[in-house]
């Protein structure tokens, strides 16, 4: 008997009210795992599936994918098994790399990826990936199994396929249709285990993929049969219930959209459900429902990079439980200079904050430029030359409210970046970079200015008139709503690779943005002005910060803005000088060790910066 049969999702339980999270906001990308430290772990072909996080606590996690250019015991591929932190999944290393056990032909692929830890037994599940290739070899079918990994060993024991497409190899072989059904996270939910996944059919000479499909099993028969080392029939979900076999039935699609490419799907606290997938080798997509089954919402683009590959989404909580997520969470996902190009290949993750129906904060809006270029951010821009232009400091706010409308960061070629009130960025060609925030349509009660994005010798920059602050030749492409107005000016600290350099000004080329503060652009009560200086010494050209208006008997060279003397009301971090002799530089830092470099003299506190 099919698990489940003939029950509908709306008769399995009753489900209490649902806090959505239909509406996200992206942050910037990250560099979590470089090339460099991914060829030098010898983790060649990584991370080839969505990532396993188990928690070791004390903040230390193992992330396990799929290594798949690390051949072991005569598989072509390797399970690896990482050690580290959220911000850094390799900081401990490589805990091992081997193959999947009990491996049989006709499959040439397997890879394991996604993990579910039985709390009651420990038993630790994985989702594999399996693949056959088709006659036409660079084509594959692929279907899910399940794999008990041991978590001392590391080794991962097939135990049986639970899910395959609707259209069976025979067919694919036949039509030489490639139908990959990604690498499934394990969901539980009442009683069930839950895989997500697009499903292929062939009907009528036309080849179909769903826009997400779901199978089940009882969870305690699953567990039950893996630890027997076999596994339970699992149903898809078809035509209202769960009648449907999980190997080579038909499924029913949950929601209208293109297949969701390797869909990763999690539970959160509020009793919801996303996920997150891609619609394209290039491009994820994110969706909520309130119980995984109905109410999916219209696909919500979230970034996408047309001149590189992105690929394989891991949604990571940041709580006790990685596999279940709050108001905010990470998404890590692969990404290659150009999709397939293993020689130059990165783990990334993203911060994504549910805002739908949360109250509005603020956010700073900087405009950057290097004198050519013009980058118009929330982020911190760290391209070399570039800094933040005088008055180009707004706020806005980090969540939808009224008379809002939302901002995205969008790049058009490699260096243009603009904005757009358009989550899609204006057309396919166009880079998703993240979610700005929200811009107020007409003026609110507070001090506001308005902001026009302009564009003039092929780059776009964003102005405060319609006349796009009178620059010759430039156009407007029209308002983009209203900022509140700062009275803060930016602050930075930029670092070329020998010296630092401390300023609200612009900076020469070799300079690249490493910290970022805010300071009052004018005197008020419990500031004192902070002087940008310089000297020549046998080193060359340093730039050092002083609360001296003779700078110390050295070069005046303008007033960086107005530090605090005692902590403010607002949120502000104390900035120290430090002294590195090896490079004669004195530099600003939040940290009273100087950050430990070597050499150091730790010279005094200079005051309070504002953060945001």
């Amino acid at each position: 008997m099919l698990a489940g049969v003939g029950v509908t999702p709306a008769a399995a339980t009753e489900e209490a009210a649902v806090e959505p999270c239909d509406r996200v906001a992206v942050g910037p990308e990250q560099v979590v795992v470089d090339n460099p430290t991914r060829q030098r772990l010898g983790l060649k072909g990584w991370p080839d599936t969505a990532f396993g996080v188990l928690p070791e606590g004390n903040g230390t996690y193992k992330f396990l994918s799929t290594a798949a250019l690390v051949g072991s015991g005569g598989q072509p591929q390797s399970v690896a098994v990482t050690r580290g932190t959220l911000d850094n999944p390799v900081a401990g290393g490589v805990v091992s790399m081997k193959q999947v056990t009990g491996l049989a032909p006709p499959y040439q692929y397997a890879g394991g990826g996604p993990v579910y830890r039985d709390p009651g037994s420990g038993l630790v599940l994985q989702v594999l990936h399996l693949e056959r290739k088709l006659s036409e070899q660079h084509h594959f079918y692929a279907d899910l199994h399940l794999g008990v990994h041991d978590p001392a060993t590391g080794v991962t024991t097939l135990i049986g396929e639970i899910v395959s497409p609707d259209m069976d190899f025979a067919t694919a072989d036949k039509h030489d249709l490639t139908a990959d059904i990604g690498t499934s996270s394990l969901v539980p939910r009442d009683g069930f285990l839950y895989l997500y996944f697009p499903d292929y059919s062939f009907d009528n000479g036309a080849f179909k993929a769903t826009g997400l499909s779901v199978a089940r099993a009882p969870l305690a028969e699953v567990i039950d049969a893996a630890k027997r080392k076999t596994v339970t029939p699992w149903a898809k979900y078809h035509q209202g219930a769960w009648n449907s076999a999980g190997k080579n039935g038909p499924s029913t699609s949950l929601r209208d959209a293109v297949g969701p490419w390797h869909p990763n799907v999690v539970r959160t606290t509020r009793g919801g459900t996303i996920m997150l997938a891609g619609n394209s080798i290039t491009e994820f997509e994110y969706s909520h429902s309130p119980n995984g089954m109905t109410g999916w919402t219209p696909a919500q683009p979230l970034f996408r990079d047309p001149e590189r590959g992105n690929a394989y989404p891991t949604v990571v909580g940041l709580g006790a439980d990685p596999s279940i997520v709050d108001d905010r969470f990470y998404v890590y996902y692969l990404q290659w200079a150009k999709a397939g190009d293993w020689n130059n290949a990165v783990a990334m993750r993203r911060l994504i904050t549910c805002v739908a129906g949360r109250p509005a904060g603020q956010s700073s809006l900087v405009g950057f430029s290097d004198g050519t270029q013009h980058r118009t951010t929330t982020a911190t821009e760290r391209a070399p030359g570039f800094a933040p232009a005088e008055g180009k400091l707004w706020h806005l706010a980090d969540a939808p409210a009224d008379n809002t409308t939302g901002i995205y960061s969008c790049r058009n070629g490699a260096t243009d970046q603009f904005l757009s009130k358009d989550p899609g960025c204006e057309g396919k060609q166009n880079s998703i970079l993240q979610t700005e925030g929200w811009l107020y349509n007409t003026p609110p009660a507070a001090p506001s200015t308005p902001l026009y994005r302009c564009r003039v010798g092929g780059t776009h920059y964003t102005a405060t008139t319609e006349a796009c602050d009178g620059k010759a030749g430039a156009v407007s492409d029209g308002l983009l709503g209203h900022a509140l107005t700062s009275s803060e000016r930016v602050f930075s600290r930029f670092y070329d690779g020998r010296e630092h350099w401390d300023t609200s000004g612009p900076v020469t080329a070799r300079y690249s943005l490493e910290h970022r503060y805010f300071l009052e652009s004018s005197a008020k009560p419990g500031t004192i002005p902070l002087y940008g200086c310089s000297y020549t010494s046998v080193k060359g050209l340093n730039h050092f910060t002083s609360l001296r208006e003779d700078c110390e008997g050295q070069t005046k060279l303008r007033v960086e803005g107005w530090i605090y003397t005692a902590h403010p009301s607002a949120p502000s971090v104390a900035l120290h000088r430090c002294y590195w002799k090896d490079q004669d530089d004195h530099f600003l830092t939040p940290f009273r060790d100087c950050e430990k470099v070597p050499n150091h003299v730790y010279e005094s506190q200079f005051g309070f910066a504002l953060t945001r």
